[in-house]
């Protein structure tokens, strides 16, 4: 997540507070305890303010914080207080248990609202699936890939070219965020796709609400009619680089390489439309 600025961040803050004063006054919560799976680079960090916005604030919210994981994850392994632990890096099985644990914590402890970067947990479902609705927002595979790989250069989290990032582990677990995220796999290997998949198709069904960054009205809108509060979405972390440019072989060989994500996106546009529906007649 980019740091605002201080006054951009007294500006958050201050909307935050208001909109759960506001729940708090007027004696409405969430009909439902809701977790928020984060997909990278999908807008969830401004979906999520919008929705600490509809918690009353004697309501709990479970906050997976990156920064903050990456960090103690570090300095428990080594030592060092630095942010090595990258979710997509080579420590990725560690932290992604680690970010189970954190989820199962914050579930045990009642919290309303539950939103970060984790994996589907089918511990969690089994235990906390009958209370919590999951939701989520998701974005083009090839246009979140290369937004993450321009993030990373602009953090110097990866530092060589575009065909490098391709070849790479991190670039292939990036371009593979859908099918690891919702089957639950931190790692997904070629031969592991077929089994993933399946489980990432399975998953995306339990899903009360899937939303499209390119339509935030329209989750926005889907969420109240599920939940009662209408979150106020604002936007943050737009990228202010150039654009990337990709030649033709690169965008064939991304293209490729985010073909089961792409299969998933599909599927979410169909799923998606029907699942607020189910979720209204589950709850009658």
């Amino acid at each position: 997540m980019r740091e605002l600025p201080p006054f951009a961040r007294f500006k958050q803050r201050s909307r935050l507070y208001a909109g759960r004063s506001l729940r708090t006054v007027a004696g409405q919560s969430l009909s439902a305890p809701c977790v928020f799976l984060h997909v990278p680079k999908c807008g969830g960090t401004s979906v999520s303010e919008a929705l600490y916005a509809t918690v009353p604030l004697h309501r709990k919210i479970g906050i997976l914080d990156s920064p903050s994981i990456r960090r103690a994850l570090a300095m428990q392994a080594t030592g060092q207080d630095d942010l090595s632990f990258h979710d997509e890096g080579p420590n990725a099985e560690a932290t992604t248990r680690f970010r189970e644990a954190l989820v199962l914590m914050h579930m045990a402890h009642q919290a309303t609202l539950i939103h970060g970067h984790f994996l589907w947990s089918e511990i969690a479902w089994q235990q906390f699936g009958t209370r919590y609705r999951y939701v989520t927002i998701l974005r083009d595979p090839v246009a979140r890939t290369i937004s993450n790989y321009r993030m990373d250069k602009r953090s110097g989290t990866f530092t060589g070219d575009f065909d490098a990032f391709l070849d790479s582990d991190e670039g292939r677990r990036k371009a593979l965020h859908k099918l690891r995220y919702f089957s639950g796999m931190a790692t997904v290997t070629p031969e592991q796709e077929a089994e993933a998949l399946e489980l990432a198709r399975r998953n995306m069904q339990r899903f009360t609400l899937i939303g499209f960054l390119d339509d935030l009205p329209g989750f926005a809108s889907d969420f109240a009619r599920i939940f009662g509060p209408r979150p106020r979405i604002p936007h943050y972390n737009m990228a202010e680089d150039r654009p990337v440019q990709l030649t033709e072989n690169q965008m064939d060989r991304l293209r490729a390489l985010c073909a089961p994500d792409l299969e998933l996106y599909q599927l979410a546009k169909e799923i998606a439309p029907g699942l607020p529906a189910r979720a209204r007649e589950d709850a009658a």
